[in-house]
């Protein structure tokens, strides 16, 4: 099977870390892997993409007739059968293809949406200025906003569903609200396939001895969506009542000067800022993740501190978080607030976890189990599956 993976951009991402690593393990079993990206690629994804997958660049992110010869070209002189389009959200880069479809034979076309449907960033971002927001006035604007980007959104979806031969979403638990958004009642075109762990795990081996007092954050910083400032909120009520521990938080991003002036001005000391790294080190050691967002598609730094014995402990505030973990048994969810996220009750549950050896090892043994459920090998053979019915 020859297959593009297209993308919007081909950047140090959670998306482009999945689409290398699924393309390298497709190569493996034998098919022929291409890559394709609107935007200007990453260097240092580009050096980390596996020699045997070959990278296209489009010309930039438009619907124009550059980009369909271009797309064009690279589909029939490759013979792709299948195009896996890894932007389920904007409709650019099916709109290309629907033209692309017109000149020549292609088998199907599969998009993927990497995070729940029912929300984004921009519908956030108007959320929380609402909950700010005193004027009537404003408060009419900004409701005014969010239905007409909610619906733009929904339409945007609905196109990019209607002209995909399938739409793949990362949770069973997001058919509903996907079907609510886009406004349709039949989902004969919607799978389900999770995304699978990308960092190699076979020489782990879960040792007790080896784990530190260690609680991590790992991914962007940004307050938008990962609401980053939450784990540190958390951090700052149990530093005091537990000196042996301290948090690490991994990653990058615009907002990490003022996630460190917060620290600051809270007045914590056990807390380092690693910038962005290779995570496995960190997953070898520490004990306990956290991650408090907004919204999440799959969570891919859950399964990936869980093959690692790292206890996920998790904001519930998407559905498939439930998918992955059983609550108190290989990790642990703080329900969503509607009212907000309270630091308080987080840092309840992070305590007893953290106060108790005896628990916190026996959920740690659980979650390596439950990771298995998605490794690149199972995530391999389903998608194989996929392949062989089209």
């Amino acid at each position: 099977m020859n297959i593009l993976f297209l993308m919007k951009n081909y950047d140090v991402g959670g998306v482009e870390i999945v689409t290398n690593t699924l393309g390298t393990e497709f190569v493996k079993r034998g098919h022929k892997v291409y890559i394709a990206s609107f935007m200007q690629p990453s260097p240092i994804m580009l050096k980390r993409t596996s020699s045997s997958i070959r990278y296209y660049q489009l010309d930039g992110y438009n619907n124009s007739k550059t980009n369909v010869n271009l797309l064009h070209d690279i589909i029939q002189s490759q013979n792709i059968d299948i195009v896996i389009n890894q932007w389920g959200l904007p409709f650019i880069p099916i709109a290309v293809l629907r033209k692309v479809r017109k000149r020549v034979k292609l088998k199907k076309v599969i998009s993927v949406h990497h995070n729940d449907p029912s929300t984004n960033g921009k519908l956030k971002r108007i959320e929380e200025l609402l909950t700010n927001e005193r004027s009537k006035i404003k408060k009419f604007v900004l409701k005014f906003k969010w239905i007409l980007f909610r619906l733009i959104t929904g339409l945007s979806m609905r196109y990019v569903y209607e002209n995909s031969d399938y739409y793949m979403l990362l949770s069973s638990s997001f058919i509903r609200t996907f079907k609510h958004f886009v406004g349709i009642n039949k989902s004969n075109r919607l799978l389900v396939q999770t995304n699978p762990v990308t960092i190699d795990v076979s020489d782990f081996s879960f040792n007790v001895e080896e784990k530190q007092k260690e609680i991590i954050y790992v991914g962007r910083i940004d307050h938008n969506q990962k609401r980053v400032c939450r784990v540190v909120e958390t951090w700052a009520l149990l530093e005091k009542k537990c000196p042996n521990w301290r948090l690490t938080i991994i990653g990058d991003g615009n907002e990490k000067a003022d996630l460190q002036k917060l620290a600051h001005n809270l007045g914590i000391e056990r807390i380092a800022f690693e910038g962005f790294q290779a995570p496995k080190c960190y997953y070898e050691r520490a004990s306990i993740l956290m991650l408090t967002s907004e919204y999440e598609g799959f969570g891919l730094v859950i399964v990936e501190a869980m093959s690692f014995g790292v206890i996920p402990v998790v904001y519930g505030s998407y559905s498939a978080v439930y998918d992955i973990i059983s609550d108190g048994s290989d990790g642990l969810i703080l329900p969503y607030d509607k009212r907000g996220f309270k630091a308080e009750a987080m840092a309840e549950k992070l305590l007893k976890l953290m106060r108790d050896d005896g628990y916190r090892i026996s959920i740690a043994q659980k979650a390596v189990e439950t990771s298995k459920k998605y490794s690149i090998e199972s995530i391999a053979d389903a998608w194989e599956d996929l392949f062989s019915k089209l």
